[in-house]
């Protein structure tokens, strides 16, 4: 997988430190030496780091699997849990715009968020798989 500059999250703290030890498997290193030309700014890691017995602000390079859109997770479910369900979810991802945007697959779901909806559909008995519209490998860019 390549990493892009267009890949990097609003306001994502990189790095520009070549001393560092650890830089060719920290993602902000990787991810400081991808900003274009036209970017004469940014929020970076200071120097102060490298005084440091461990960096707090490593971020190991790791790919995880995100769920894009659940359109269909709720076709097997009876009318009278989808209300109460559809709320819960809601209320977990944030309010009914950020709610939209997952469903859609505008916003990526975590795997700890795919596996808090996963619950969610097992504490009503909806054993069966839940499968989201789609997936998609992607860099962990923050903790779950």
């Amino acid at each position: 997988m390549n990493l892009k500059y267009e890949d990097l999250p609003d306001g994502w703290v990189v790095c520009f430190l070549n001393q560092c030890p650890r830089k060719e498997t920290c993602l902000r290193y990787k991810g400081g030496m991808l900003l274009p030309d036209n970017i004469h700014e940014c929020s970076s890691v200071t120097p102060i780091v490298l005084k440091l017995k461990s960096c707090p602000c490593f971020q190991e390079i790791e790919t995880i699997r995100v769920a894009l859109g659940f359109k269909n997770i709720f076709r097997e479910v009876k009318a009278r849990h989808a209300p109460r369900m559809r709320a819960q979810m809601t209320q977990y991802l944030h309010g009914n715009g950020t709610y939209y945007r997952y469903y859609r697959g505008e916003k990526a779901l975590s795997p700890k968020q795919q596996i808090w909806i996963k619950e969610l559909f097992r504490t009503y008995g909806y054993t069966q798989d839940i499968e989201f519209d789609d997936y998609k490998d992607t860099y962990r860019f923050f903790d779950d």
